[in-house]
């Protein structure tokens, strides 16, 4: 499985936040299954997240297991939505080329 975290560096919106993670994946997801942006929506309560605030994925085929800044756990199944999910953080356009080296690093160390 892979488990990309996000920490928050800086306070910012609820909507801010999901609507980055939606832009990054929605063209990657090339038309499919695009009802599961909007459960990953869902996932996230309406409450604005706070520098320090910490989101998990645990992706494992076509399950993303997700828990929220709040604890809340929520789960989407769906191949499209886990493969865009992987290439926005480990394909060759991420949207974090620092996650992914140190991610490739600590393979190395395996």
């Amino acid at each position: 499985p892979r488990t990309p975290r996000i920490v928050m560096n800086r306070d910012l919106s609820i909507d801010k936040y999901t609507s980055a993670i939606i832009e990054a994946l929605e063209p990657r997801m090339k038309g499919q299954d695009l009802q599961s942006l909007e459960e990953f929506k869902k996932l996230n309560p309406p409450v604005d997240l706070i520098q320090g605030a910490e989101m998990e994925m645990t992706i494992r085929g076509d399950t993303l297991l997700y828990k929220n800044a709040v604890g809340g756990l929520g789960q989407i199944k769906s191949l499209v939505f886990t493969r865009a999910m992987c290439d926005v953080f480990y394909g060759e356009k991420a949207v974090s080329p620092t996650h992914l080296e140190d991610v490739l690093k600590g393979v190395k160390e395996l």
